[in-house]
């Protein structure tokens, strides 16, 4: 399944993955690129927020639960740079009080920022990430 949409500049919706699990980076660069997305993955939070750039991804998707810099905080980071950034958070996480700080900041916000629970159904994601992109 190829997407035919692409940006006004030609090319393929920009999307950026962060995730500590390797096999989960892996799955989720191959689908997506499968998609006809172009995907920068990493697993490392810290190198993402490095390589990150402003205004060059349609969509960021973040695992919340990494060591050292968790998903939340990297979005804060990452918003800092670029205050239209849309993120699709993905956990494992049911309980949230730990992120309790966070809570105003990443509330599920309709075209900007939704949640999915691991493991995650690939045609959810995929339907998710197409409809957050057209945005």
């Amino acid at each position: 399944m190829r997407r035919d949409d692409v940006t006004k500049a030609g090319h393929s919706h920009k999307i950026l993955v962060v995730d500590d699990e390797q096999d989960i980076v892996f799955t989720l660069k191959t689908i997506l690129t499968e998609a006809g997305f172009s995907v920068d993955a990493f697993t490392n939070p810290s190198v993402a927020f490095e390589m990150f750039r402003p205004e060059k991804y349609e969509l960021i998707i973040l695992d919340i639960r990494m060591p050292g810099l968790n998903g939340f905080e990297l979005y804060m980071k990452l918003l800092e740079q670029d205050n239209s950034i849309k993120v699709l958070f993905l956990t494992a996480v049911n309980e949230f009080s730990m992120y309790a700080k966070f809570k105003s900041s990443v509330s599920p916000m309709s075209g900007k920022r939704y949640y999915l629970q691991k493991p995650v159904d690939l045609t959810k994601l995929l339907q998710r990430v197409d409809d957050m992109v057209r945005l």
